[in-house]
């Protein structure tokens, strides 16, 4: 029997009852547990031994996107453990603390110990955890020269460049157009300072995800006639102290933080 990467190959030795037994509530979502790992076959009370026995043989997991997340991590940490704080401190712009690095990311500090180790009062998640690792880790410390750039002129950015547009400017673009009042003001709370430019956009807002990484977001009310329109956009230097993957991890990051105190903190608790 060749190796199985389809639940549907484990849904077909199932009965097919969709009993419930095993803790999720169908059979083909069993199969599908199965082959994430998330549940085992000896949960199916209903399955031929034979069936399990031939089955478990052959049954190639898929990884999660946690998994992914996860090993994405901790490979990050091995190579945080091998750098020295004290010189990357300055090149971060981040400071010494107790040995740790306390780096500033939307006017909040999160401490990065020197097993790559992350805390902070804010929740962590990927969005935020692989981000900063990688900018312990590749940051050149260069300054930012006020001279904004699309994210699809950074090194590497071409193949993310599409994902960065639908999943993080038009998103934001959305948000804006639904509780203007209440982005604009969360993004002063998390330090967002006024930048002056050509190019008229009612919204023109400097914020700081990383010390040396800011962001520059542009955005135009609509009019009579004319759609809103909104615009994230990097520091020239930005390619030079983090990659285009990790950016986009920072926009989305940000993006689902507003989603989350938008539902709590708009009137009625909807996003649109």
């Amino acid at each position: 029997m060749s190796e199985i990467k389809n639940p549907l190959e484990i849904y077909g030795a199932l009965a097919k009852t969709n009993c419930g037994e095993c803790g999720v509530p169908s059979c083909m979502a069993f199969a599908a547990a199965v082959l994430q790992g998330q549940k085992k076959l000896v949960a199916c009370p209903y399955l031929d031994p034979a069936a399990m026995a031939r089955l478990s043989q052959n049954i190639v997991q898929r990884r999660s996107l946690e998994d992914d997340h996860q090993q994405a991590i901790s490979q990050l940490q091995q190579q945080v453990a091998g750098l020295d704080f004290s010189l990357r401190a300055p090149c971060l712009g981040a400071r010494l603390v107790d040995g740790n690095l306390a780096i500033n990311s939307l006017g909040k500090d999160f401490i990065i110990t020197p097993a790559g180790e992350m805390v902070s009062e804010c929740h962590l998640n990927h969005w935020v955890y692989v981000p900063l690792l990688h900018y312990v880790i590749v940051c050149q410390g260069k300054e930012p020269l006020g001279e904004w750039v699309p994210y699809s002129t950074l090194p590497g950015a071409s193949e993310w460049s599409q994902y960065f547009s639908h999943r993080c400017e038009e998103p934001l673009r959305q948000l804006a157009d639904a509780h203007s009042d209440l982005v604009f003001e969360m993004l002063h709370l998390f330090g967002a300072k006024p930048a002056t430019l050509s190019g008229g956009a009612d919204h023109s807002l400097v914020i700081l995800p990383l010390p040396k990484v800011p962001f520059l977001i542009n955005y135009w009310e609509p009019e009579e006639g004319f759609p809103s329109k909104l615009n994230i956009l990097l520091d020239r230097t930005a390619g030079e102290n983090i990659n285009a993957q990790s950016v986009n991890l920072l926009a989305r990051g940000i993006i689902e933080m507003f989603r989350q105190l938008i539902l709590r903190h708009s009137r009625d608790g909807k996003l649109f």
